[in-house]
């Protein structure tokens, strides 16, 4: 067995075909990382001169010079061969603390346990539990299960295995999200790719829609960098929006010839008393009075507005998943649909572009209504799909003297802090 360094594109032929296959474990996210300055590197493990593993790792030093190897979504390996996963392991310790790193941080791109839509373990399906134990026979301490922001661990997925079309797609999902995908089509959300002369209208809609839901999203430098340094499938940082007076005029002319259409059928009843068409006045109705509705509900919306940017999120596509990495609608333009025209428009896209899963990325509020998440989670469960937990963090000291230092340090640190919340506060006086 070897460890190597291994240049952008052996590492890519491998990892690309990988089952485990991931945009973080990936070489355009390796590309756009270094150009944010960060210190990565790519590795690969032979056996009798075949590369039977591979890895991203990205080490990270804190202000006392404690450095940590992070392996994340990897290694990339067959954690089904035991002897491999073990000799890996070791090889990977041993690169780490050459490089000075005092610990090793893993997380294999496995689910810990099969769930369904709901989120109960099916583990009759799929149970990884047996691998963590060995990772904790080879010294690694799982870190939990708690929702990680950072390297995220709980999602939601869609399998499009199988579906032959858009209609078989839509038939998937429940009746409320396919209401939702219609209306956004017939009111004319239309979506577009954001690039570096547009960044602006994406990142002007990313983080107004972050305030006010209060997630955490990036600087814009960030999605700069990353529309220089990859390509234009691999980061696609889309945008749903409408043209403000073009839809109000739709609407109105579409009112309008409704309006015709059942003064006609009036005055045919009236002429002629026909039952058949006296029925269709009643849909026709319906149809004068939604279109009324809707021309209410943009009376806020001046033609001034021009064309707007209802939602964006942050897409990556690569090997055989699209994932759907952050995102969301701006409040003031929530009418629109704007997130279910683009998490449906990138489906169609997964589906029409072979990639076999939809990945609806960080999900939390899966136990009950009363979670914060809870309403996100319903939402992309109308698409259809599963949760998926991952097997989690996994650490183990390289260095174990300056591990152990580390960890002595932040123990006194947080005793410091327990203790000081405990105090009394002093008044003034």
């Amino acid at each position: 067995m070897e460890l190597s360094i291994l240049s952008d594109s052996d590492f890519e032929a491998f990892a690309s075909g990988h089952p485990q296959n991931n945009f973080i474990q990936s070489a355009p996210f390796t590309r756009f990382q270094r150009f944010r300055g960060l210190n990565v590197e790519l590795v690969g493990i032979s056996r009798n001169g075949e590369l039977v593993a591979a890895a991203k790792l990205a080490y990270s030093r804190n202000r006392l010079g404690y450095t940590v190897c992070d392996c994340s979504k990897g290694p990339l390996v067959d954690y089904t061969d035991a002897a491999l996963v073990s000799d890996v392991v070791g090889l990977l310790k041993k690169h780490a603390a050459q490089r000075k790193a005092a610990e090793l941080r893993i997380s294999p791109n496995l689910p810990w346990v099969a769930r369904d839509e709901d989120g109960a373990e099916h583990p009759e399906v799929l149970d990884n539990r047996p691998l963590a134990a060995q990772l904790e026979g080879l010294g690694f301490a799982h870190q939990g299960h708690a929702m990680n922001f950072v390297n995220v661990n709980w999602m939601f997925i869609k399998t499009l295995t199988g579906i032959k079309d858009a209609e078989e797609l839509i038939m998937g999902t429940s009746y409320r999200t396919r209401k939702a995908i219609r209306k956004a089509e017939k009111n004319g959300v239309y979506l577009e790719q954001a690039t570096l002369e547009t960044l602006d209208d994406f990142y002007d809609a990313l983080s107004t829609a972050g305030n006010e839901k209060g997630f955490v999203f990036r600087e814009r430098d960030y999605y700069e960098k990353l529309l220089r340094t990859t390509s234009d499938e691999f980061t696609k940082l889309m945008m749903a929006k409408i043209d403000i007076p073009a839809y109000r005029k739709s609407i109105t002319e579409r009112r309008d010839a409704e309006a015709v259409a059942l003064a006609d059928l009036k005055r045919e009843v009236e002429e002629t008393g026909s039952k058949k068409k006296a029925n269709r006045i009643k849909v026709v109705q319906d149809l004068v009075d939604s279109y009324e509705r809707s021309l209410k509900d943009i009376e806020r919306f001046p033609d001034s507005v021009g064309v707007v940017t209802v939602a964006a999120i942050h897409f990556v596509c690569y090997g055989d998943e699209l994932t759907c990495v952050i995102g969301g609608t701006v409040q003031d333009y929530i009418y629109f649909n704007g997130a279910t025209s683009l998490y449906w428009g990138m489906m169609l896209h997964a589906l029409e572009n072979g990639y076999t899963r939809y990945n609806f990325y960080g999900t939390f509020g899966i136990q009950g209504q009363d979670q914060e998440g809870h309403g996100g989670y319903e939402f992309k469960k109308g698409f259809g799909g599963e949760v998926v937990q991952l097997m989690g963090d996994f650490v183990v000291p390289v260095r174990p003297l300056v591990f152990r230092a580390n960890s002595l340090v932040r123990a006194a640190v947080a005793a410091g802090r327990t203790i000081a919340a405990k105090l009394p506060l002093k008044r003034g006086a």
